[in-house]
Formats: structure tokens, sequence, C-alpha cells
């Protein structure tokens, strides 16, 4: 019994002598990606960007290490690269991505990682730090701003103005573009005026709220003023998105004048 478990000591023995000493140191070094190293070319970033994702990998160990970052957003593959990091170096390691909108968990997992033992020839290795910490981010949705509607809305107006100045004789075409210059400076002034008078009637319906809400209040109010400046607040509110929109100003004021004329046409004729 003793000598059988000499010989079981002795194979054990000269079975971890032959097995490679760096493999093991391996399994525990800390080889592999930099603790929590998830960045961005840009951040904060908005939906439509076009970004790079980067995690970095460091390898103290005596052999090069390559192997494959694989990039996910929760459960989605968004790419892969594959890596070579020479002996005690680090580097870094990215994708593209273009930003959409809604949560994303960002992280990256290596896979496929080696070492090299000679030329062409790999020791596959198990890496502690396989997998980076995730990154959460949220990305709203891209709104228009209304100040790209209105550039986009005076590309008509202005088009008008170059027709008529380059098709109509100058004794007309003057009188013409000066109208239509005032009458756009009259839908700015209005629309400021209009916004304010909006602002205005939105505070007197919060001090109507209020006074109602004051348990001691002894100011009783008109019950059919509240409805009225609500009506009122939703007239102005249709009056300014007229104003604002040139399209739709202009395009409400050609078909006002065209039944206009068209009236009066029917009462001479």
């Amino acid at each position: 019994m003793i000598m059988t478990l000499k010989k079981i000591t002795t194979i054990l023995f000269l079975i971890f002598s032959l097995l490679p000493i760096q493999k093991i140191f391996a399994q525990d070094s800390n080889t592999g990606f930099v603790s929590g190293n998830i960045w961005y070319s840009k951040d904060p970033f908005e939906e439509g960007d076009k970004i790079k994702i980067y995690t970095f990998i460091f390898n103290p160990d005596s052999r090069e290490l390559s192997g494959t970052v694989i990039f996910f957003d929760k459960t989605v593959l968004l790419g892969k690269k594959d890596f070579t990091i020479p002996a005690k170096t680090a580097n870094d390691v990215s994708i593209d991505w273009t930003v959409t909108a809604g949560g994303h968990i960002i992280f990256g997992k290596i896979e496929n990682a080696k070492f090299l033992i000679s030329e062409g020839k790999y020791e596959e290795v198990y890496l502690a730090e396989n997998e980076t910490e995730r990154s959460s981010r949220a990305v709203s949705k891209k709104i228009i701003s209304k100040e790209t509607d209105m550039i986009k809305g005076a590309a008509p107006v202005s088009e008008l103005k170059k027709i008529i100045e380059e098709k109509v004789p100058d004794f007309i075409t003057e009188p013409v573009v000066s109208a239509v210059d005032k009458l756009e400076v009259f839908r700015k002034n209005t629309d400021i005026a209009t916004l304010d008078k909006k602002e205005e009637v939105k505070n007197e319906i919060e001090d109507l709220n209020n006074a109602k809400n004051t348990e001691n209040s002894k100011t009783k109010t008109n019950p059919l003023l509240k409805p009225l400046k609500y009506g009122e607040l939703f007239f102005l509110s249709v009056f300014s998105f007229i104003l604002e929109n040139k399209v739709l100003f202009y395009g409400l004021l050609a078909v006002i004048i065209f039944f206009l004329l068209r009236f009066i046409w029917k009462k001479i004729f």
C-alpha cells in the first residue's frame, strides 16, 4: 500500500513538472482588460453620431498575446476586432459605431486568447480579466429644431422673390419685393407679440387656479372667465403656429387673397 502511494506521488510530480509553467501563471495573472475600461471618441453623444468605442488590453506576460475583442450592446453584437499585444505592453482596441436612440449597455469580451510560444506555435490561455465592466448610456431621440424648420420654410419665399426679380420688369418687381419684405417684418413682429400674449394668458390662468385653491380666498371670480381664457390661449397657440411656419402662413394668405379676389370679381361682374 505504501509502495502504491509512492508510485502515485512520483507520477503526479512528474506530470506537474512537465506542464508549462507559463500556462499556470497565465491563469492567475492580470492579463486582459484593465478594469472598467470602456470609453468613447465623443461623450456625451447623440443619435446619429458616428463614434468609436474603445477598450484597453494589458499584457504583463513575457509572451505575445493575441485574440479577438467582441463588443456588445446588451445582447446585440456591435462588432469584433482582432488584436496582437507584444510582451509587457498594452494597447487600445476600438470599433466604429453609429449611435442609435434608446438605452445602451456597452461591454467587450476577449475570445480566442493565446500566447505565442514559438514561431507559428500558440498556447491557448484563460484570462481572468476577459470581460469589461458594463457602460450604460441613454440616448434621446433627436428632434429637429424649430430653427431648422424655419430655415427650410424660408426657402419657398426666397425662391419666389428670386423668380419675381428675374422674370418680371423692375417697375413691377420693386413694389412687389418691397411688399413681401414688409409682410415678412409684419409676420415676425406679430409672432413675437403673439408669444408674449400667450405667456400673459398662461400666467392669468395660473393666477385663477391659485385663487381657486386658496382656502381663505374672499375674492369671487367670474366662473366664465377661466373657460374664456383657455379659449383665448387655444386661439393664440393656433395663430402662433401659423406665424412660425412660413409655408403655412403664406399658403393661407394666398388662399385668402384668392377667395377675396373671386368674391370681388363676382360682385363686379
